[in-house]
Parts: C-alpha cells; sequence; structure tokens
C-alpha cells in the first residue's frame, strides 16, 4: 500500500473515531438532562434546584457491591433560606437513580 493510501487510512478511522466520541458526548449530555429532571422529582416540588454539575465521562461506580457504568454529578437546592447539596450515581444505561444522599 502506497503511503497516499496508508494517509487516507488513518485519516477515516480519525473521522470515524471523532464521530464515534462526538456520539457519545452528545448521549452523556442528553443522559445527564433527564437524570437531573429525576433527581429533581425526587426531591420535590418543595426544593428549588439552583444549580447542577454531572462529571463529564460515565464512570466506573460500585453501588450496594454491584458494579457497573455510571453517571455522577450533584445538585444544589435551596428551601427558604437554606441550601442544600445532594449527589446522586445514575445508572448509565438505564437512568435509574442507584444513589441520592444529602452532602452535610
Amino acid at each position: 500500500m502506497s503511503k497516499k493510501g496508508i494517509g487516507s487510512v488513518i485519516f477515516a478511522g480519525t473521522i470515524l473515531a471523532a464521530g464515534a466520541a462526538a456520539t457519545v458526548l452528545v448521549k452523556h449530555h442528553l443522559d445527564s438532562e433527564k437524570i437531573i429532571d429525576k433527581v429533581k422529582s425526587v426531591l420535590g416540588e418543595d426544593s428549588k434546584v439552583i444549580g447542577s454539575w454531572v462529571e463529564p465521562f460515565y464512570q466506573r461506580v460500585d453501588v450496594n457491591g454491584q458494579t457497573s457504568w455510571g453517571i455522577v454529578g450533584g445538585v444544589t437546592t435551596m428551601d427558604d433560606f437554606d441550601v442544600s447539596q445532594y449527589h446522586f450515581i445514575a445508572d448509565a444505561v438505564s437512568g435509574e437513580l442507584l444513589n441520592i444522599k444529602k452532602v452535610q
């Protein structure tokens, strides 16, 4: 194979890898929004969410002895004049909330 042919193969592979990475990032973003909405629902209408964050990549998590891919993040709420923070872990495949706890 010529140098030009090898370059074309490398270029095509790079484009495919970049496309796959972009797809994963978009899926992660959409999944993160859905999970934040679930967390808001669990906390109830009385809790006003004033901020949220999500780790930028899926992570291996261990919840109750079960290891899976997860989305890790948190929300900050304000009730009257009380500010609280909650951390959560959600299953990356199903979107199920695996753990949510108030940070003291």
